[in-house]
């Protein structure tokens, strides 16, 4: 089987709890003859380089290789990277069997984005996901934002990645059950499946029992339950408690409560015992050293408050140590309680105490008998040929079932009924262009349509009261131009001229084009072709390439609730629709003078069940202007135009009323920002009641034409 796998960690690049699980599933199916390439972030120049590690290809994979990925977080960024070398390695060599990735980060979103949105070298590979830790669960217990950019769009991406795999694996009923008390999982395709273990049997060459060496094993962060475990351990030692107890775990994690690493934090709460001998933190351990350090430990600690299935828990029961592990995690699925280790809940803090001074009180031969008893469990549970099996069964399923989707999986259902607009049996697309004194411009504009890919098309130029002999000359010129239109109206706006064009459009297929941009030659026939292939999609972006006064890209996302709510994620005035879609749900609303009236357009979509999607790529050109339309968008103009069009959707609003409130809280105003995948800061100063001050202004204003100074100073600054 040809299987490629998509991880973030792969030792000895990087450690961790994904890299082990990546390193023993590489290995575990390229010792039984599968074809193993494993993707990793790499460094370099080359687009990716590639090496063999003992019979696994190894993919390093260059995080800045494509110009347009650079208006990405480092997060989104990477997923996009990882795509582009997907795909490339595709087109080189053929494709994969089945692609696995973890959910970590949303590193599968783009894999999956392209796979879904028809993109041929994806198009019908089976991606199978695996869930280990993900942000949006870990963050919560990490006590870190979940709103905030870019914890929340890594959050998005990882749920988005959730609702689209073909499969979905865990290691843990456990993990399943935390990850639905905050969302749905798509339980038709998702599964149990143990992570692989290499055992190694030691359990019978352990040294004699270290009596009373108690160790802590796993990262510093609040998840693994160290704040809790020194908790319990302080008031124990406070009551007369003589072990000590050991602490293995790299320090640096941020505590973002408090700014500070979580090492900072615990030397200095918990120094007392420190001095006393009581509590060592003795760093990081590299793997090498795992059983010359814990193999003769009394105990070994996982206290976590939320963890997966922990390799720490599993490598303690391999070397045959007793582990007391925590109930608020998935190794409760692996420990039988008195027979291969011992349990207590954080729920009833009690029980930690009388756990550990069972174990404190046993004889050595019950607690040998306890470990040998372990690492056979975790040998019969989790050893490559059993896990091999149950996964090969998965992976062959999902390469003989390479059906393509009938649907698009959005990341969560609208909280109105979805609207479904069966694709058109029809190819011709109308692109209407609103032109408002636009002569300079319209033939780049124009050209760049007739270059397109799809040319089953009608233009249709709508000219909104244009003056001047220049924009009468080129408009009788096109409209002498085969498959062109030229309609003439007294100014009604933006707004009416889009109405306009589309009412006397003849296509199945919409779009609008400002006469002052253009489209990439591929861009209908790659979004007619995601149109066509879906009844649930209603309209297609794409990526925005800037150019005239900035040459900037803007990477749009597929529009969903409640991010939409706040500000446009997708680039409106250059959308693809069903025309029917857009004329039962997209109409612009003329009240709108000042702009966003595409935008409002797509909320009035969604809010009639009507959904979209974005091409990853820049196949839309926007040209900047000093005197658009957009350049001259004032803050109260602003003001007014959100307040507008919030008000046009209240029980939106009301529906994601939390979400909102602390989106705005994490982030400032959504008109201050265009892209979530980064940390956002938006600062604001509080004019202070003065009344010399006011008095002064007042006082200028009498002066003969000084209100017409103020204010476009004011207008400047602002």
């Amino acid at each position: 089987m040809k299987f490629w796998l998509l991880t973030t960690e792969y030792p000895p690049f990087f450690g961790g709890g994904i890299g082990t699980y990546a390193h023993n599933t590489a290995r575990m199916m390229a010792d039984r003859g599968d074809e193993v390439t494993v993707f990793v972030p790499g460094k370099g120049e080359l687009p990716y380089a590639v090496h063999k590690e003992d019979g696994v290809r190894v993919v390093q994979v260059n995080l800045h290789r494509t110009p347009e990925a650079a208006c990405l977080g480092h997060v989104a960024r990477q997923s996009y990277e990882f795509a582009l070398t997907v795909r490339d390695l595709i087109r080189l060599e053929g494709k994969p069997d089945v692609i696995e990735s973890q959910e970590y980060l949303g590193l599968p979103y783009f894999v999956l984005q392209f796979k879904a949105l028809r993109y041929p070298e994806l198009e019908d590979v089976p991606v199978l996901l695996s869930i280990h830790a993900p942000a949006f669960l870990y963050l919560r217990y990490n006590r870190d934002s979940t709103y905030r950019y870019p914890n929340y769009w890594t959050a998005e991406m990882e749920w988005s990645c959730i609702a689209s795999a073909d499969r979905i694996i865990a290691p843990s009923h456990y993990i399943l059950d935390e990850i639905r008390r905050l969302g749905p999982l798509p339980e038709e395709r998702t599964m149990v499946l143990r992570y692989p273990f290499a055992f190694t049997p030691a359990a019978s060459q352990k040294p004699p029992l270290k009596r009373g060496k108690l160790v802590f094993w796993g990262k510093l962060s609040p998840q693994k339950g160290v704040f809790e475990l020194l908790r319990y351990m302080s008031k124990m030692w406070d009551n007369g408690f003589p072990y000590d107890l050991t602490v293995y775990g790299g320090k640096d994690i941020v505590y973002h409560p408090e700014m500070r690493t979580m090492g900072q934090l615990l030397e200095e709460r918990y120094g007392e015992y420190i001095k006393r001998g009581l509590l060592h933190f003795a760093g990081k351990v590299h793997p090498s050293e795992i059983e010359a350090r814990f193999s003769d430990a009394h105990v070994v600690i996982i206290p976590s408050t939320l963890d997966n299935f922990p390799f720490a828990t599993i490598e303690a029961l391999a070397l045959g140590n007793v582990v007391l592990g925590s109930q608020q995690a998935g190794h409760r699925e692996l420990i039988r309680d008195g027979e291969t280790g011992f349990l207590f809940d954080h729920n009833d803090p009690g029980t930690f105490e009388k756990q550990l001074q069972r174990i404190m009180d046993m004889e050595e031969a019950g607690l040998r008998r306890i470990g040998e008893a372990a690492a056979a469990h975790v040998r019969d549970t989790l050893g490559y040929d059993l896990i091999y099996g149950q996964k090969r069964a998965v992976l062959e399923e999902m390469a003989a079932t390479k059906s393509p989707l009938t649907a698009f999986r959005f990341t969560r259902p609208l909280p109105v009924p979805a609207a479904v607009t069966p694709s058109p049996k029809g190819t011709l697309l109308s692109v209407v262009i609103p032109f408002y004194n636009m002569a300079t411009y319209i033939r780049e504009c124009v050209d760049s349509i007739k270059a397109s890919q799809h040319q089953h098309l009608e233009i249709i130029i709508v000219d909104d009261g244009s003056k001047g002999p220049e924009n009468l000359e080129i408009l009788m010129t096109l409209e002498s131009e085969p498959g062109i239109r030229v309609l003439h109206q007294a100014n009604g706006g933006l707004a009416h001229a889009r109405n306009v064009g589309a009412s006397v459009a003849t296509g199945e297929y919409l779009a609008f084009l400002d006469a002052d941009d253009t489209v990439h030659p591929g861009y209908y026939r790659k979004a007619i072709r995601v149109l066509e292939a879906y009844d649930n999609v209603s309209f297609v972006g794409s990526w925005v390439q800037y150019f005239g006064t900035t040459h900037h890209t803007w990477a749009a996302w597929n529009p969903e609730l409640p991010y939409a709510l706040l500000h446009n994620p997708v680039c409106s005035g250059s959308l693809v629709y069903k025309r029917q879609a857009f004329l039962e749900g997209g109409l612009n609303d003329r009240a709108l003078e000042y702009g966003l009236e595409d935008y409002d357009s797509v909320l009035q979509l969604l809010s009639t069940g009507h959904r979209g999607v974005v091409l990853p790529e820049t196949l839309f050109r926007y040209r900047i202007r000093k005197d658009s339309m957009m350049r001259n968008m004032t803050h109260q103009k602003q003001l007014y135009t959100y307040q507008h069009i919030s008000h046009k959707y209240p029980e939106l609003y009301r529906h994601y009323a939390v979400d909102l409130f602390n989106l705005f809280q994490a982030n400032g105003p959504s008109y201050a920002y265009d892209n979530p995948t980064v940390e956002i800061t938006v600062t604001t100063h509080q004019v202070e009641a003065d009344g010399l001050r006011a008095r002064l202004k007042q006082k200028f204003k009498r002066i003969p034409g000084a209100k017409r100074v103020y204010l476009t100073l004011k207008a400047m600054l602002r």
